[in-house]
């Protein structure tokens, strides 16, 4: 089985004026870079698999973080309820199952560094 590999997403403040959104994963992932609408595929479940075909986690920070606004605003243009609303359409008709979300940044980098499960 393909080891499972987790996907997070923070934004990191490069100057007083400019964000760029970082994507990090575990060590042990072969991906070195991603095109914007590759991560968008990803967050937004339309993907679940990283280039390459292995399988992608996301995780994400919880409903009403700042952090969790602003990476969706600047990723799809949309706001962080119109986000929650198209993952509340997809898991009613059960299609697939949102980002997980941890409740800090500590805990997310945290299961980033957790050892890949096979």
């Amino acid at each position: 089985m393909a080891k499972l590999l987790a996907l997070i997403t923070l934004l990191m403040l490069s100057g007083p004026l400019q964000a760029d959104i970082l994507v990090i994963v575990n060590a042990r992932n072969s991906v070195a870079q991603l095109e914007k609408k590759q991560v968008v595929d990803l967050f937004m479940g339309r993907v679940s698999a990283f280039p390459g075909g292995a399988p992608a986690q996301t995780l994400d920070l919880k409903t009403g973080a700042p952090l969790r606004a602003d990476f969706y605003k600047r990723l799809t243009g949309k706001s962080e309820a119109q986000v929650d609303a198209y993952w509340a359409t997809l898991v009613f008709a059960g299609r697939m199952s949102p980002p997980q979300q941890f409740n800090d940044d500590q805990a997310l980098v945290g299961a980033i560094l957790l050892p890949a499960r096979l």
